[in-house]
């Protein structure tokens, strides 16, 4: 069974009929804020609603611990991941500064877009954005919560609609392409790039990296591209999940891949 909810990861391990595999974490739960939309369009405002999030609170509550706090676009696992950026701590008098820096004194109202459908990287989208609502809430920010069957869902996302939006990625190849040029560079807007968020600087970047062969300049390129994006906030990154998997107790040789691409053939039942 994949996707296995992280609530129910205790009933699973307390039974011995059954056991838990976990997948290697290649994946980012988001909140994204789309670029383009009323207050969104302010980087301030991005910043703040950055430090409004408890990523702490969610984890404990709804990963059952199985997740780490994301702080990048992309996993720690892929090459050219930049561990020296620091994270928007949870500091909501922060956030509130930035607001009212930004000419929001006493917040605004937005609509957050709750996934319908359970992912490995989020396990309940309703619960979520119930969450993030309430921290938003804390800085004067309303939050209506919508959603809609999951094929309007992204079709509305990819036309812009939206103003802030849960979504998540989980890697193709393992590459940092795959995550920062395909779902931030101005030239996935209308495919990946749900936010609308265009950086010139960050699209040279991006582009250059595809064409470097010296794996060490290139993972320079996307350290340098993440503290942009850090910079800039088009998103408030949340997760990087361990997804877990379910399965009869007498299942052997079965390693989850990272990329969900699975390979059976040393599976057996001893």
């Amino acid at each position: 069974m994949e996707d296995l909810n992280p609530t129910d990861l205790k009933q699973v391990e307390g039974n011995k009929e059954f056991q838990i595999f976990k997948r290697p974490s290649m994946n980012v739960a988001y909140v994204g804020l789309t670029a383009t939309r009323g207050p969104l369009k302010n980087k301030l405002v991005r910043q703040a609603l950055n430090y409004a999030v408890d990523k702490k609170a969610i984890i404990d509550a709804f990963y059952a611990g199985q997740a780490e706090p994301a702080k990048n676009p992309m996993p720690p696992s892929i090459p050219g991941y930049n561990d020296a950026i620091q994270d928007y701590p949870f500091d909501l008098n922060k956030a509130k500064e930035l607001l009212a820096k930004a000419g929001y004194p006493n917040g605004f109202e937005i609509e957050l877009w709750a996934m319908p459908v359970p992912r490995p990287y989020m396990p309940d989208g309703q619960k979520i954005a119930e969450a993030i609502q309430a921290n938003f809430a804390k800085i004067g920010v309303k939050a209506k919560i919508v959603t809609y069957e999951w094929a309007t869902y992204l079709d509305k996302l990819a036309k812009g609609e939206a103003d802030a939006f849960l979504l998540g990625w989980t890697g193709d190849n393992g590459d940092a392409d795959n995550f920062l040029y395909a779902l931030l560079d101005k030239d996935s807007i209308g495919s990946n790039n749900y936010t609308y968020f265009s950086n010139d600087e960050l699209h040279k970047i991006l582009v250059e990296a595809q064409t470097v062969s010296d794996e060490n300049k290139r993972n320079e390129l996307y350290k340098k591209a993440q503290e942009i994006i850090k910079e800039e906030a088009p998103w408030i990154p949340l997760v990087h999940s361990t997804p877990l998997l379910a399965g009869k107790a007498n299942i052997q040789g079965f390693n989850p891949h990272p990329t969900g691409s699975d390979k059976f053939t040393k599976v057996e039942f001893k």
